[in-house]
C-alpha cells in the first residue's frame, strides 16, 4: 500500500527577527503543523538536532526532554510524518532527509511529480468533458508529453 501524505503549504508572513525559533515556527506555520504557543517547533528543533548527530531519537526521549505525555509526542510525530517532513526508521525519528533545505527539496519534488499526475489527469477530465457536453462519448486523446500549460 501506498503511503498517503498530506503536504498542506500556506502562505505565512515570514519572520521579522530570523533566528532558530521563529524560523522553525514560519517553517511549520507554512506546512499548517503548528499554532502560536505549540509543542510542535520544540518537538522539530529536537528532531533536527538529532538528525545532525545522526542518532535519530524516541518518542520516549522527546516525551522525557519535553516533559510532555507521550501520547501527545506521538501524536504530533504521526502529524510530521503525514506531511513527509518526518521519517520513522525502527522506533527512532528522522528529519526526512540530512538537513531541512534537503527535506523541503525533497518535499518540493512530490508536490511537482504530483501536480504533473494531476495535470495529465485534469487534460483527460476536460477532454471527456467536452465529449459529455457535445453529446457523445469521446475517447481521450494522447497526451503530448512536455506541454507547457500557462
Amino acid at each position: 500500500m501506498v503511503a498517503e501524505e498530506k503536504i498542506v503549504v500556506r502562505q505565512v508572513q515570514k519572520p521579522k527577527k530570523e533566528n532558530v525559533d521563529t524560523l522553525v515556527s514560519w517553517f511549520l506555520k507554512s506546512l499548517d503543523l503548528s499554532e502560536e504557543n505549540s509543542l510542535e517547533p520544540e518537538l522539530l528543533k529536537k528532531i533536527v538536532a538529532a538528525n545532525f548527530e545522526g542518532s535519530g531519537i524516541t518518542s520516549m526521549e522527546l516525551h522525557v526532554r519535553l516533559e510532555t505525555p507521550r501520547t501527545t509526542v506521538i501524536y504530533h510525530l504521526n502529524r510530521f510524518i503525514n506531511s513527509g517532513l518526518v521519517v520513522r526508521k525502527g522506533r527512532k525519528y528522522f528529519l526526512r532527509a540530512t538537513d531541512m533545505e534537503s527535506t523541503f527539496e525533497e518535499m518540493q519534488a512530490d508536490m511537482v511529480r504530483e501536480f504533473g499526475r494531476m495535470m495529465e489527469f485534469a487534460e483527460k477530465f476536460d477532454q471527456m468533458m467536452i465529449g459529455d457536453v457535445n453529446g457523445r462519448k469521446q475517447e481521450p486523446r494522447k497526451l503530448s508529453r512536455g506541454k507547457k500549460h500557462s
